[in-house]
């Protein structure tokens, strides 16, 4: 795998980023607030951040390498070989990918709240929604920090890879930027020993990156049996809506846990066993930069009224009272339709 086919991918990804991420922005500004009422803020949140997020990734097009215990990304963009700058947008990339993971959390987490938990809407209503994004930001500076000190570029690692990246990446580890992780080191006498700081860095990516997957599987999990239960009681109309959520559901659950989670978690992992990855540890650095640009078509292509908007269909939508609006009885009919056309997709 060149670097070129590596950059071809993360290219590809940005410019189609921006497409398909505008045009759900057009979708939501014409469509959502009909049909979601106030969940239409984190969905354009979320939208946004996807677009700042290809512009950091193609800032940095990242390169990665697992050398037996060590995983390296390097800069790949003109700022390479520029010390403060290149080391600020190698952190900055590593940690808008949990931003991004995390945001994902947050939007099953509202729809968890709507649909499992319609008592606590006022805790999240008007200003009170930026509350739920403060999770997000705390693991975003996390990440940051312990990428710039837990992952610092150092002598001993330029050495330890020095030779390799050479080789195979045409790159002098001496002048690229680059973070990396390396959990075994040989003293003076070829004796190997295990580098705690490093495992203390993995061991805190590890937990928030379990802590967002999880959360995602909670939310999904409670939201996929409430909507279960009560489809004995839903009209035509709401059942239809369902079926769209369950689908947009799948696949959002899915999709990021071989782009984003299982594939961040292997590289960072299968180092400390010295299993030699080589350049395959770049496919995490293309797979995270093709998700903000597959993940929008979700959302066109499951939920009918933003397809039918997107092919110049009619289609009657009935006027919908946002949930805010709505009185909020338990278990009741309205609850779980408002909470289906609230909650239809990110």
């Amino acid at each position: 795998m060149s670097n070129f086919a590596v950059h071809l991918v993360q290219y590809v990804g940005f410019f189609l980023a921006q497409f398909t991420n505008a045009l759900l922005l057009c979708i939501i500004a014409n469509k959502a607030k009909k049909l979601f009422g106030g969940y239409r803020y984190v969905m354009i949140v979320f939208v946004i951040y996807s677009l700042i997020y290809s512009w950091i990734e193609i800032a940095a097009t990242p390169l990665m390498y697992g050398h037996r215990s060590m995983i390296i990304i390097m800069v790949g963009s003109s700022l390479r070989y520029e010390d403060l700058a290149g080391t600020f947008i190698i952190c900055l990339f590593c940690a808008a990918y949990s931003l991004m993971t995390a945001l994902l959390a947050t939007q099953f987490f509202y729809r968890y709240i709507v649909v499992c938990r319609p008592q606590f809407l006022h805790h999240i209503k008007g200003y009170k929604l930026c509350f739920i994004f403060l999770p997000g930001v705390v693991i975003f500076f996390l990440w940051y920090l312990n990428v710039h000190f837990g992952m610092k570029k150092t002598l001993e690692k330029a050495k330890f890879s020095q030779e390799v990246i050479l080789k195979n990446c045409e790159e002098d580890t001496f002048q690229i930027v680059f973070v990396a992780l390396q959990y075994w080191e040989d003293d003076l006498n070829g004796k190997s020993h295990f580098r705690i700081i490093d495992f203390l860095s993995y061991l805190g990516f590890l937990l928030m990156i379990a802590l967002c997957f999880l959360t995602i599987i909670f939310c999904a999990l409670k939201i996929y049996f409430k909507l279960k239960e009560d489809i004995h009681s839903m009209s035509e109309r709401t059942k239809e809506l369902n079926r769209q959520l369950m689908m947009t559901l799948t696949f959002q659950t899915i999709f990021p846990f071989f782009t984003m989670y299982s594939t961040v978690g292997a590289i960072l992992t299968l180092p400390i066993f010295e299993i030699e990855l080589g350049k395959l540890a770049s496919v995490t650095g293309m797979l995270s930069g093709i998700y903000p640009a597959i993940e929008p078509v979700f959302a066109i292509f499951f939920v009918k009224e933003f397809r039918n908007f997107v092919l110049c269909k009619k289609h009657f939508v009935a006027n919908v009272i946002p949930l805010q609006h709505l009185p909020v009885p338990r278990n009741s009919l309205m609850t779980a339709h408002a909470s289906l056309q609230n909650l239809s997709i990110p």
